[in-house]
């Protein structure tokens, strides 16, 4: 029985070095010592691990993003919306300003408003970012149009 024993603990201190090795990134250093007839196996600390670089830091930091929504003539088009595409979901204030935060490397924002063509545009700077939005060409008569089609298929049976 003790020979069985000793022969498990020799076993277990081999197979320390792989398993420590497998679950840890960074490889330690072994070094093996004699300690009567048995090899021994001593593990130094693993080193901690490198702190992120800034870059990385920054990846994960929400950004956050401002700008301006203008009609065609260069007014504020108040209450506009404009969307991250990973994040939320915000209204423009009656000066047209958006303050909206993302978490993508590169945001992509997507503004609309009624009777306005909507645009979406990645952004690649911090700065301010102004979206001048077009009128849809007889926006009115096509909105009466879709009303008038939508009420008919509301009274069919």
């Amino acid at each position: 029985m003790k020979h069985l024993t000793s022969s498990v603990c020799a076993l277990a201190l081999a197979l320390l070095p792989l398993v420590a090795a497998a679950q840890s990134p960074a490889k330690p250093a072994a070094s093996r010592q004699k300690v009567g007839a048995e090899s021994v196996a001593v593990l130094e600390p693993a080193t901690a691990p490198a702190a992120p670089t800034k870059k990385a830091a920054a990846r994960n930091m929400p950004k956050v993003l401002t700008g301006y929504v203008l009609n065609e003539e260069g007014e504020p088009l108040a209450g506009a919306t404009v969307t991250a595409e990973k994040g939320e979901t915000i209204t423009t204030n009656a000066d047209g300003q958006y303050v909206i935060q993302s978490m993508a490397a590169t945001p992509v924002l997507r503004v609309s408003y009624a009777g306005y063509q909507e645009m979406q545009m990645p952004i690649n700077t911090l700065h301010p970012t102004t979206f001048r939005l077009d009128p849809i060409e007889d926006y009115e008569r096509q909105l009466k149009k879709r009303s008038k089609a939508a009420s008919k298929a509301y009274r069919k049976p």
